[in-house]
């Protein structure tokens, strides 16, 4: 019985601070961790994931479908007291997509509405806080998928949420 392939990939955000107007942002670099079956060349630094660079694999063996395991490798922002500020995943906001906000990609390639649980869905790694899993249900879709970050900012009453741009494709091969 086939398996669906498995693709990781480690992620650090890259905070900014914009003292005009007392906001944070920030951008994420991604890499390369792992996959199954080895897929060396489909993650670029920026986040464009393009699984039709893999290798060929044995349709008997693993599926198109690809689950992709999201690692938090670190990254945060100095805070205007020079306070160095981590940054975490995003708690489930949504009740059912973990740190990953899953939309939907209509014919012309544009997010086109929320992706359905049965086709994917984003969830915790059990027992790893630094690991978000987007389950790829449908081999024939296409998904964004794009990642939130939280800040616990020294003054805030709460979390800064950060939705992190671009969003990404999983396996298209241009993210928008």
């Amino acid at each position: 019985m086939p398996q669906d392939r498995t693709l990781t990939i480690g992620c650090t955000f890259n905070g900014t601070y914009n003292s005009n107007d007392n906001s944070y942002g920030g951008t994420m670099t991604y890499r390369y961790i792992s996959a199954t079956p080895s897929m060396p060349g489909v993650v670029q630094s920026t986040g464009e994931i393009d699984i039709t660079n893999a290798p060929a694999f044995d349709p008997n063996e693993f599926h198109k479908r690809v689950d992709i395991t999201f690692v938090l490798e670190g990254g945060g922002v100095n805070a205007p007291n020079g306070t160095w500020v981590p940054a975490s995943w995003a708690p489930d906001l949504s009740g059912d997509q973990g740190a990953m906000v899953l939309m939907d990609v209509d014919q012309n390639g544009n997010p086109s509405g929320p992706a359905h649980s049965d086709d994917v869905e984003a969830k915790w790694v059990v027992g790893s806080p630094t690991e978000i899993e987007v389950d790829d249900k449908n081999e024939d879709k296409n998904y964004y998928f794009r990642p939130g970050v939280v800040l616990q900012v020294p003054g805030y009453s709460s979390p800064y949420f950060i939705s992190v741009d671009p969003p990404l494709v999983n396996k298209g091969s241009v993210s928008r």
